[in-house]
């Protein structure tokens, strides 16, 4: 059983029979149903079932010769409000199962985002056609969390600096971090002054004032798994979804971090706090991607 299932209103699915006949119910009732030949004799087939508006289970499967659907696995998935760009994106295969990673470099975060990707046969369709040499450009990143909690936002004055240069903002940062990693030296270099700006601000903030405080946003890897986030990031919008199979309440955040914005799905039994606009989500994430192939 996937263990994120709990995120999108399944805390009391425990046996394997529960599972069986969640996974009945979708295939009997799919809202949207996908397939491409992968073979002269299997069919790669995705199906899936909203329990609420951008979040469900995904079922991946494949229909042999004799029209037998052999279930490989499935997932629950949140689909992301927003379109982001991202540069370089690169799909990884997974050995054990018919699922991929996409990988691809965030210049608004600053680090290398590994995703799940949620339309999978779309990437198996673009992989067979000619528009395979197109590399995609644009993803629509979801979440689903098992643990979070709601803090305070912050005012910042951002007319207030403690020094004669003012810092980066972030579009010029996206600007220079693409620049360093084409070998340009004096990007790196107005980086890393930034950075030692930064860094000599914080020492003096954190003397008096509280972590959480100085550091408004953050989006961080977290354990060995590498689709997992630990993140700080500003409610921008919300909205509460009733699962219509377990009558679980699904809380859809939508989160920005670093000028990125995407949804959170979390039970509301695993929430701590209420969400507000202006408010803070802090928890961990399993971070999806839906890719939008040419």
């Amino acid at each position: 059983m996937h263990s994120y299932l709990r995120a999108i209103g399944f805390s009391k699915l425990k046996k394997n029979s529960e599972q069986s006949k969640l996974i009945a119910f979708a295939l009997s009732n799919a809202s949207e149903k996908k397939e491409i030949e992968i073979g002269s004799d299997t069919k790669l087939i995705q199906i899936n079932y909203e329990f609420g508006k951008n979040i469900g289970l995904t079922i991946i499967g494949e229909y042999n010769n004799d029209d037998i659907l052999d279930i490989d696995h499935i997932f629950p998935y949140c689909i992301g409000d927003h379109t982001t760009e991202q540069a370089d994106i690169q799909i990884e295969s997974h050995s054990d199962k018919e699922a991929y990673s996409g990988v691809s470099d965030d210049y608004s975060l600053g680090i290398t985002l590994i995703y799940a990707v949620q339309n999978i046969t779309d990437y198996v369709r673009s992989n067979w056609s000619n528009n395979y040499y197109k590399y995609p450009t644009h993803v629509r990143f979801g979440a689903l969390s098992l643990s979070g909690r709601i803090l305070y936002g912050v005012h910042l004055d951002h007319n207030v600096y403690p020094y004669d240069k003012q810092p980066i903002n972030n579009k010029d940062r996206r600007n220079l971090i693409a620049k360093a990693k084409n070998g340009d030296i004096d990007a790196l270099e107005s980086l890393t002054l930034d950075d030692m700006d930064t860094y000599s601000l914080i020492s003096k903030r954190i003397k008096d004032e509280d972590l959480l405080t100085v550091v408004e946003t953050f989006f961080m890897p977290y354990g060995i798994d590498n689709e997992q986030y630990s993140i700080l990031g500003k409610i921008k919008n919300f909205s509460k979804i009733t699962n219509e199979f377990s009558n679980e309440i699904v809380y859809n955040l939508t989160i920005e971090c670093n000028d990125i914005l995407f949804n959170v799905a979390i039970n509301s039994l695993d929430l701590q706090g209420e969400p507000m606009i202006g408010r803070r989500f802090k928890g961990i994430i399993w971070l999806q991607g839906h890719i939008q192939f040419v």
